[in-house]
């Protein structure tokens, strides 16, 4: 098989993927909400301990970041069951979906597990946890991108640029405190909106 009939052949399976679940709607609407109130209300704190309108001592970040991750957990396994028992999610378009968040999941877990032996082993500082708040808008444009394009919900690659747009904007802070402040506001429109939207399609 020519390079071009390979071609070929995987632009019809993408159409075919997206003619298969874009009469599908997506089901894992609850499960972003659930992660986007809680990065909005942890970026919310995190800027307020930094700017010490909440006094906190610094090791407070590490209790607000574990808890965000342990609760964050808990709230997936239990709305997973719940996601899985509806009608729809197992089809195409919901079995694409899970799997690219789950890499994404996994791409910021690593991430995150990097900064930290860096600043444990290296001495690294403080700005480098907006590394993964950088790289997470833009880690969400690309999934819901991709998700749009091969399940064939468009209306995903306007949360892509969304993604893409607060990746811009929060790297154009980079350093500065108030980029926590600005990752909270971002959320709002690229993690819980999307999700509302999304739980609304599904009804």
């Amino acid at each position: 098989m020519t390079k071009t009939e390979t071609l070929m052949a995987d632009l019809e399976e993408a159409s075919r993927i997206a003619k298969a679940g874009e009469d599908m709607p997506l089901v894992g609407g609850p499960i972003g909400l659930m992660w986007g109130v809680l990065l909005t209300g942890v970026f919310a704190v995190h800027y307020m301990i930094l700017e010490r309108m909440l006094d906190l001592p610094d090791w407070s970040f590490a209790i607000l970041w574990i808890g965000f991750a342990v609760f964050g957990g808990l709230g997936s396994a239990i709305l997973g069951r719940k996601v899985e028992a509806k009608p729809g999610a197992s089809s195409t378009a919901n079995v694409v979906e899970q799997n690219i968040w789950m890499m994404f999941a996994a791409a910021m877990a690593s991430l995150a597990v990097g900064v930290l032996l860096n600043i444990v082993l290296a001495g690294g500082t403080h700005d480098l946890w907006t590394i993964i708040l950088i790289v997470g808008f833009a880690g969400q444009g690309l999934a819901y991108g991709v998700v749009g394009k091969l399940t064939g919900h468009s209306w995903l690659h306007f949360a892509a640029f969304a993604g893409f747009t607060m990746a811009a904007m929060t790297m154009s802070f980079y350093g500065q405190n108030i980029i926590y402040f600005i990752a909270a506001i971002g959320s709002v429109v690229t993690i819980i909106i999307p999700s509302l939207l999304s739980m609304k399609a599904a009804g």
